[in-house]
């Protein structure tokens, strides 16, 4: 069998010990939310909202030592991380934002809701 980028994106994070993972699930995420449903050792947290997810994943690494990971699909989605990843800095624990982005030949296309998340 083949392993897919999100395949392996989900085994990195099972090899950091990570358990959960907190988001929203949208279309440039789906591969990564169908590999974690099919991985026992990674939960998917389905959250009402983005800035729900970072929060939800920031206070998990303060509580656990872990690596929080939260994740929030194109454009609107990736920008409703921020409050929560300040927090996770300012705080200083470790939360690893996966953002979903717009097809590749479309970015800087002023596609529907493209954002510079390297930017951002």
């Amino acid at each position: 069998m083949t392993r897919t980028v999100a395949r392996v994106i989900v085994d990195a994070l099972k090899e950091l010990g990570v358990s959960h993972v907190f988001g929203v699930v949208g279309d440039a995420l789906n591969p990564l939310t169908d590999a974690i449903r099919t991985t026992d050792e990674v939960d998917w947290v389905g959250c009402r909202h983005e800035e729900a997810a970072a929060f939800a994943a920031g206070a998990q690494s303060q509580l656990s030592g872990t690596l929080g990971v939260c994740m929030g699909t194109v454009g609107p989605g990736s920008v409703h991380l921020l409050n929560g990843l300040y927090d996770a800095a300012k705080s200083r624990t470790p939360v690893l934002a996966i953002c979903g982005q717009v097809p590749l030949a479309e970015i800087g296309s002023e596609y529907f809701q493209e954002v510079d998340n390297d930017l951002l």
